[in-house]
């Protein structure tokens, strides 16, 4: 009996426990099913997820010490985010969105290649980028401006939107069109917009679905004018481009800014960096259930070889040249000075310290000043330095004087009369400047005297001081990472498929003195100083030092000092060659034609001066002539190699002035900063 009861009682303990986890579960179904039936009706219905890419900050490009030349700042777009905005409320969206950024003075993205408004025309240069539009809008190659705004108004729905935004309205959905606008592709409305905006949008967010505020970067130059056309541009990706280069790579949309030019296209893939991604997941209704973000890596950072204060002050000297040339040639009726370029390198390395061109532009006003920019007849996109082509004059001598002593025509000591004509030939006699009398080739060098480089020019045979020249780095790509020209030396090929004339005997004599048919860049005429200094060899010329990570703590990639060439033959010859060559240099500076501005100066600098037809006349008759210099020191432990040219600027020993400025500059920037600093060492 006893035990009777305790099996009753487990039993009714057994039934309450039971009861009891019922009650709870009828409790929860409650809640799911009543209290929260409906939104968890939204969830279980839902789950659209959505991944947008995020894109990641480009790398910065640095000088030699760290200090920025092209970095990022913070700044907010307006992304368009296709499964948050209905496609019949899109039009009325974007009408309230282009009044907004009207209001604040900012613009939209809209780069259809159509007029702005009726009747309606195509752009002009932009042929590639009407065909695409022709293509993506389903019409035939030939149809017309208006047969594509025909399509548009009836593609987009344009037909309802107030004629004051017709055309705009129709603009940014071709290029959200063109740009590949998906569930999977956000739009970018607009990029760097203010504060006031980006208040405004939040404000209004229930009248404006899909608009989403993205926090992001754009790319800023603390100083916009300085080497605009060594650092690049950047842009949208044109049609042709994305079709022959960037489709295929996981890494770009459509709506990415990509180099166009300099180290900004030459770099692309180091400087752009791997796109993070934001996955969204929404409800049936578009609310947000969830956001996970993966963060985007930044591009690496590039490191250049150029001092960016010594760059600087170049831009500054050269100006300050061209002036001074101006004002000398109203006062003397000659042709003012128009264009000019000048480049320092670093003897032992072949880095690119600094590389000016006059006249430049300010990068930041690329876009919208372009059609000023291309217009203007002294050519400011020009880059002079690189792909600037003249031709050398006498700075040329200097090659034509170490073939002659390594190949054994001439002798330190051997002379040439120079009785002010050069009468090898009976029917053609050039002059020189002055009767200078006997030459050896350090004295010709000093006086510039043409009449002994015709003679050992003559006798060396223009394959023999071209190949010496070749060398030496003139008429061959330096090793630039950005684009350079080539250049060329005299040669009969060249004469005949340029000029359609056979070549002369007497050609011969012209191109020993950097006349004729060669035409050089000024980088070039800088590497060829250089490697006179070195003795015959030549290092590539380079323009970036290294890559490190963003944040500039690894070091990925370092360039290496690279011998691109070397004069051959017996060793000592060659050093007693380019010793001889140097002191014909030492002499031009110190009593020559560079004296004026290096002749008591407090630097031992070797150079020779150019004055080289260019083939055009001033207005008052006169044969106008470039200037040229090359010119490295100081001598006895040599530094810098410096290359310039001054277009229609006379002789060329006004360029010393330039060089002695640049000695200047680097001298005092490195006395003040005289505590040891690393390559590697960030800098204010």
């Amino acid at each position: 009996m006893k035990e009777r009861g305790k099996l009753h009682r487990r039993a009714i303990l057994l039934l309450v426990g039971v009861a009891a986890v019922l009650c709870i579960f009828v409790a929860k179904l409650f809640q799911l099913q009543v209290v929260e039936g409906a939104e968890n009706l939204d969830k279980a219905a839902s789950t659209t997820l959505i991944e947008l890419p995020l894109p990641a900050a480009r790398g910065e490009i640095v000088d030699r010490y760290g200090r920025a030349i092209a970095t990022n700042r913070a700044a907010y777009h307006l992304w368009i985010i296709k499964p948050l905005l209905p496609d019949d409320q899109l039009n009325e969206v974007l009408v309230r969105m282009v009044g907004i950024l009207s209001a604040a003075g900012e613009s939209w993205n809209d780069e259809t290649p159509l007029s702005d408004a009726a009747p309606y025309q195509f752009e002009e240069g932009r042929d590639a980028d009407v065909d695409k539009m022709k293509q993506t809008l389903g019409l035939a190659g030939y149809a017309t401006a208006q047969n594509v705004w025909d399509r548009m108004v009836e593609r987009y729905g344009l037909g309802e939107v107030d004629e004051e935004y017709r055309r705009i309205v129709g603009g940014i959905r071709y290029q959200m069109e063109y740009e590949e606008y998906s569930n999977v592709t956000p739009f970018v409305l607009a990029s760097d917009v203010s504060m006031k905006t980006v208040a405004t949008v939040k404000e209004n967010n229930l009248d404006l679905p899909g608009i989403y505020v993205m926090e992001g970067t754009v790319r800023s130059y603390p100083d916009s004018t300085l080497m605009p056309h060594i650092v690049g541009t950047i842009g949208k990706i044109y049609a042709e481009e994305w079709e022959s280069t960037y489709k295929d790579k996981d890494n770009y949309q459509m709506s990415d800014l990509v180099g166009k030019s300099g180290i900004e296209l030459a770099y692309e893939s180091t400087l752009k960096g791997v796109d993070g991604k934001m996955q969204i997941e929404l409800t049936r209704t578009g609310s947000v259930l969830s956001t996970t973000v993966v963060d985007p890596i930044p591009g690496d950072t590039v490191v250049l070889t150029i001092d960016k204060e010594l760059q600087s002050q170049c831009q500054e000297i050269l100006e300050n040249q061209v002036m001074v040339l101006r004002s000398t040639a109203k006062a003397n009726r000659e042709g003012e000075a128009e264009g000019a370029a000048l480049v320092v390198l670093d003897v032992k390395t072949g880095g690119v310290l600094a590389a000016a061109t006059y006249p430049s532009y300010d990068i930041n006003l690329y876009s919208s000043n372009y059609s000023e920019y291309a217009n203007d007849p002294l050519l400011p996109l020009l880059n002079r330095a690189f792909t600037g082509l003249y031709r050398p004059g006498s700075a040329f001598k200097c090659s034509v004087a170490a073939a002659g002593l390594i190949e054994g025509a001439i002798t330190p000591d051997s002379t040439y009369n120079c009785t002010g004509r050069y009468t090898y030939w009976s029917d053609y006699q050039p002059n020189c400047t002055h009767r200078h009398g006997n030459e050896n080739v350090r004295t010709a060098l000093r006086d510039s005297c043409n009449i002994f480089f015709y003679d050992l020019g003559r006798r060396l045979g223009l394959d023999t001081f071209n190949a010496m020249a070749s060398t030496l780095g003139l008429g061959q790509k330096t090793g630039l990472e950005v684009g350079e020209s080539t250049g060329n030396l005299s040669t009969p090929e060249y004469h005949l498929s340029a000029t359609g004339e056979d070549w002369q005997q007497g050609n011969v004599v012209q191109a020993a003195i950097g006349q004729q048919d060669t035409q050089l860049t000024p980088v070039q005429l800088a590497t060829y100083a250089a490697a006179i200094a070195n003795n015959g060899t030549r290092y590539r010329t380079h323009l970036v030092a290294a890559i490190r990570s963003y944040d500039f703590s690894q070091l990925i990639e370092e360039t290496p000092v690279t011998v691109a060439a070397k004069a051959e033959g017996d060793e000592a010859t060659i050093t007693a060659a380019f010793d001889q060559v140097e002191q014909g240099m030492l002499m031009a500076s110190r009593t020559g034609t560079a004296e004026q501005f290096l002749g008591n100066y407090q630097y031992q600098i070797a150079s020779k001066t150019g004055t080289a037809e260019n083939g055009r006349y001033d207005q008052y008759g006169k044969k106008e002539y470039n200037a040229t210099i090359v010119a490295y020191g100081p001598v006895e432990e040599p530094e810098l190699a410096i290359g310039a040219v001054a277009e229609v600027a006379g002789d060329g020993y006004q360029l010393a002035r330039s060089v002695r400025d640049v000695f200047d500059a680097y001298y005092v920037d490195k006395n003040e900063s005289s505590a040891a600093v690393g390559d590697d060492t960030l800098l204010p």
